[in-house]
């Protein structure tokens, strides 16, 4: 009888609220009921992984690192992203608008369908991996908020890989939004601002968040778990990256 009353439930709810897409609201065609439309999906700008630097970014077949990363101390074995984030409004750029949508519109049954991307742009890393852990909130920033999205997005990808995801980090300093700083300002606004939470010991630890700008975050909690918890390699995973070009433009340069 509940299955029966579930059914006829949204069967209603489909009559007069219709399923329709979280970016252009489309009403779904046949099969499409998983948040986004087939025209929408297939308009999200992915990250070619065939042959990335250790920060993520795509790079030509005849170099194996970035400008950044050969003039820097190179911190973790790997970052990947899925695909490219615009900080600026754009309902044409579909991914940047999903993640908006979950990060700031509360919409947390968005978070199975970003970590399969996750899922699919990591998939070099799973076999690597111990743990999994993700990027903290400041306590009252989360309590206003009322959830971590890195956090709920490393737990659904640790249950899509069945490998543990554990809390190793925890954010001790308020800080600025880093979006819109200056690179060093960013650098030194998140600087300190992490401390170590009490988690099982292990060798390689995966950590993930929504987005990356600069690395300046990811850094900071990955040289945290080297140089406090012991952890020997640590690799970064976030749905999206801004692009350099992106970041130059927001620092005004």
């Amino acid at each position: 009888m509940r299955s029966l009353s579930r059914a006829l439930a949204c069967a209603v709810l489909d009559l007069f609220y219709p399923p329709h897409c979280a970016v252009c609201e489309k009403p779904f065609g046949d099969g499409e009921r998983a948040f986004l439309c087939r025209e929408c999906e297939s308009k999200i700008e992915r990250i070619n992984q065939n042959h990335v630097c250790h920060c993520g970014l795509p790079l030509p077949e005849a170099l194996d690192l970035c400008p950044e990363c050969a003039r820097s101390e190179l911190v973790f074995e790997q970052i990947r992203s899925f695909g490219w984030y615009e900080e600026r409004e754009d309902p044409h750029h579909v991914l940047s608008t999903l993640i908006k949508i979950f990060k700031y519109s509360g919409e947390q049954a968005l978070a199975p369908l970003l970590a399969g991307y996750l899922a699919e742009a990591g998939e070099p890393l799973r076999s690597l991996v111990e743990q999994i852990t993700f990027v903290p909130m400041y306590l009252s920033d989360e309590r206003e908020r009322g959830f971590n999205q890195a956090e709920l997005l490393a737990r659904a990808l640790g249950r899509l890989w069945g490998i543990p995801v554990v809390r190793a980090l925890d954010k001790t300093k308020k800080t600025k939004q880093q979006a819109g700083l200056p690179r060093e300002e960013r650098r030194e606004n998140i600087r300190g601002a992490f401390g170590l939470a009490k988690f099982p010991p292990c060798a390689s630890i995966l950590l993930v968040d929504d987005v990356c700008t600069s690395s300046a975050t990811l850094t900071e909690c990955a040289q945290v778990l080297k140089k406090e918890g012991g952890v020997e390699r640590v690799y970064g995973l976030t749905v999206a990256r801004v692009a350099q070009t992106n970041i130059e433009r927001m620092e005004g340069t």
